[in-house]
């Protein structure tokens, strides 16, 4: 791959590192998921699907604000009020049905929630009922890849799904059919994180989600927090240096842009 982009090479890099000081998978994993949707434009009425605490939305879109937002999770949505960068934001179960009219939105976004959705099919459906004929549907997700480039051993690769959980690892001809079904075109496929940038990616994620340890992950950030001045800088400066972009799709993570039929 020519001319590969490091995350340290992001505008978001700087915010990202501060924002998730103790949280450095998050902070790499957020990396393509922001300059990818950072490329679509907040017009018309939009909808923020599981947006979580509004972080993502506020450091995408500075200067946007979406008509809606709605998460499963109801301390994330008061967050996500306080931030401002949604007009109403709405406490749901995406799966089993949005507070929403038909044909309402002229685009949908996700940020990597579809893979922790059990029924994933349905909440496509529930997406593409609420966006209008040819509106988009845009959404980053982790594929197929993260998991068959694993680098730990086959226990691990089980506890982390488990752990997350991680319900989906979708090849790119996978979700195209699901798209399909639920009444989505895909317009385009981009990938990020290449084989070497997934498993460091894999190997930080492991560590401070506990599985080697057996705890919770707050409890290891209060660890990492406490590391000399030193070795965080060099722990920061050497994650910065992995590439975050792929050629094509061929990365371990899926940025999908699909039209409502």
């Amino acid at each position: 791959m020519s001319n590969p982009l490091k995350l340290q090479a992001s505008r978001f890099w700087p915010s990202l590192k501060r924002l998730y000081a103790g949280a450095p998978s998050i902070a790499m994993c957020r990396v393509p998921e922001l300059e990818f949707a950072a490329l679509l434009p907040l017009d018309g009425k939009t909808l923020d699907h599981c947006c979580g605490d509004g972080i993502f939305a506020s450091l995408a879109w500075p200067q946007g604000r979406f008509t809606a937002g709605c998460d499963i999770d109801g301390r994330a949505v008061e967050q996500c009020r306080k931030r401002g960068r949604h007009e109403s934001v709405e406490e749901c179960d995406a799966a089993k049905g949005l507070p929403y009219a038909d044909a309402t939105f002229d685009l949908v976004f996700n940020n990597s929630a579809l893979e922790h959705i059990p029924d994933v099919d349905a909440a496509l459906r529930e997406i593409a009922r609420v966006t209008k004929p040819g509106g988009t549907f845009a959404f980053n997700v982790l594929n197929h890849r993260y998991f068959e480039w694993w680098p730990g051993d086959e226990a691990s690769r089980t506890g982390y799904r488990e752990w997350q959980p991680f319900f989906h690892a979708l090849t790119r001809e996978e979700w195209a059919e699901r798209l399909r079904n639920a009444g989505f075109s895909v317009e385009s496929v981009r990938g990020y994180f290449v084989r070497g940038s997934a498993q460091e990616l894999a190997l930080l994620d492991c560590e401070f989600s506990g599985l080697a340890l057996r705890q919770r992950p707050s409890e290891l950030v209060t660890k990492f927090r406490r590391m000399g001045r030193l070795k965080k800088w060099l722990w920061w400066r050497r994650l910065g240096n992995f590439a975050w972009t792929a050629e094509d799709d061929a990365g371990a993570g899926y940025f999908i842009t699909a039209k409502r039929l």
